[in-house]
């Protein structure tokens, strides 16, 4: 069965956590832009931030059981904001050139970015900020 793979549960775990925090994300990106009148832009940027806190928190404990303290712990916040920065920049950019380019309707053009920044941004946080260790060389997997 897939599930046996490490990758896959990681992967399916980073989905999770991924789409709650995509609802808290459209949740405030939706508010702030619908309800309040904020430039989409600045919407999305807030909801991009807020979710990431959820982000980080979540797949640190429970997506990649990631136990680091310490100095260590700062590293990892580091290279997550590095990660995040990099993926808001690229939601962004996409959700402009869709809404702006293409006349996409703003959440629609949100819809692909978040999907689009999703592969990147689990790359990113397997390999370099929770840095994926083999099976034996660190943590359980459940």
């Amino acid at each position: 069965m897939i599930f046996r793979y490490q990758f896959f549960r990681q992967f399916i775990k980073f989905c999770i956590v991924g789409g709650t925090a995509a609802v808290i994300n459209f949740s405030i990106y939706y508010s702030f832009t619908a309800q309040l009148n904020i430039w989409y832009i600045y919407s999305a940027a807030a909801g991009f931030l807020v979710s990431a806190i959820f982000n980080f928190i979540a797949n640190k404990l429970w997506t990649f059981r990631n136990k680091e303290t310490g100095r260590r712990i700062l590293s990892q916040i580091f290279k997550f904001c590095i990660t995040m920065t990099s993926g808001l920049l690229i939601n962004i950019g996409i959700i402009y050139t869709l809404t702006e380019w293409f006349g996409l309707d703003y959440r629609v053009s949100w819809v692909f970015a978040t999907g689009m920044v999703t592969f990147w941004n689990f790359s990113f946080n397997r390999f370099w900020t929770f840095k994926y260790r083999q099976v034996g060389q660190g943590l359980p997997l459940e």
